[in-house]
């Protein structure tokens, strides 16, 4: 009896052991498997093309975007100061492209930042007033393409940083994703904050 008694205890802490081990291994699976909001899947067609810098690609590939835009340019972007980019921006301008840029204001306020040559250049572009820092880095082009990742649209970002683009093509399930976010920061960044930020820059940089 005794030895019978021994061996259920046994027999017991086994058992315990395992759904322990079992429940710990559950509970790392799930605290290390991210959540999926919604699941997206790529069209027959679609293109994403991802690349890396230090390099030109990030910069020649968003380029290639705004060049071949025809309608509209929505994009949210931390800091703008690359020529190449912010050229291609205005030659977009001047052909009729509708343009809206959102940027970070610390950002902007950088001596190498080009926000504000691109307002003067008669692009629609704001400053955040909405969240802590805008510290997005995508661009919808025509509807029909974006890109997002790390990159800034930046010179440093092409020379010098370790950096990551991705290039969607022809797939409106992740395309509507980020026309959607778009016009949210559009519109909880309002424009009226952001035309009192330019003017009160203005203002201090004729005071001085």
């Amino acid at each position: 009896m005794i030895i019978m008694k021994k061996i259920f205890v046994f027999l017991l802490g086994v058992a315990l052991g395992i759904a322990g081990t079992v429940g710990y291994l559950h509970t790392q699976q799930m605290e290390q498997t991210p959540a999926i909001i919604e699941q997206t899947c790529d069209t027959p067609n679609s293109i994403t093309e991802v690349y890396f810098s230090p390099s030109k690609d990030c910069e020649n590939g968003l380029i290639k975007l705004i060049q071949n835009a025809t309608k509209a340019i929505d994009a949210s972007v931390y800091s703008i100061n690359n020529t190449n980019i912010v050229n291609a921006l205005k030659q977009a301008h001047k052909r009729g492209v509708k343009i809206r840029i959102l940027t970070d204001r610390t950002q902007a306020s950088g001596k190498s930042s080009k926000v504000k040559e691109l307002r003067a250049a008669g692009i629609d572009i704001r400053v955040h007033s909405k969240h802590k820092i805008e510290h997005n880095k995508f661009g919808i082009y025509d509807g029909k393409q974006a890109s997002t990742g790390s990159y800034n649209w930046t010179n440093p970002a092409s020379d010098k940083n370790s950096e990551n683009c991705v290039f969607f093509t022809d797939n409106p399930a992740v395309v509507s994703k980020y026309q959607e976010r778009f016009e949210y920061l559009w519109k909880v960044n309002t424009q009226k904050a952001s035309e009192e930020w330019f003017d009160n820059k203005k203002s201090i940089k004729d005071n001085t």
